[in-house]
């Protein structure tokens, strides 16, 4: 005759919070962010955080130093603060952008050129500006970073 196997109330709790637990450690695999594992994610962030005017999330996506070709003018920055002042970007009407569309020109392993059209607003919605942008990135690591911005038109930088 066989007996049945009976667990403890102990047993089962700890067997259930083992179970949870490797559930949990496996799903951190499945979910982990990838945020910077790929430039077009690298872009979306960059827009996101600029709109939040965030210095040091944008100054993560940047390989330093930050290089910017607007028109004729080049400009080098350490820090992201270097390149845009916010305060009088948002005096000369800018609000937010919107990414419209992003191409890639070319991508290697540890190399990518991305053409992004974006539109600024006003604090009404109403469009201030549409451009393209030329953004160079380069792979450190596992990581994607921002390395140039090249937009053909001048445009203003808060500057």
């Amino acid at each position: 005759m066989v007996t049945p196997l009976r667990w403890s109330s102990l047993e089962c709790r700890i067997s259930m919070k083992n179970i949870f637990l490797n559930l949990i450690l496996f799903s951190s695999f499945l979910f982990t962010d990838d945020s910077y594992n790929n430039p077009e994610s690298v872009i979306k962030e960059f827009f996101y955080h600029f709109n939040q005017m965030d210095i040091e999330k944008i100054d993560s996506l940047w390989d330093s130093p930050i290089t910017y070709f607007i028109g004729k003018q080049i400009i080098i920055g350490k820090s992201y603060s270097e390149i845009v002042n916010y305060k009088n970007l948002k005096k000369e009407g800018w609000s937010y952008s919107k990414i419209n569309s992003i191409n890639s020109k070319v991508y290697q392993e540890d190399f990518g050129i991305y053409t992004v059209n974006f539109t600024r607003f006003n604090d009404q919605n109403a469009r201030v500006l549409t451009a393209d942008t030329n953004l160079t990135l380069i792979k450190r690591g596992d990581d994607w970073k921002l390395k140039m911005a090249i937009i053909p038109m001048n445009i203003s930088i808060g500057k």
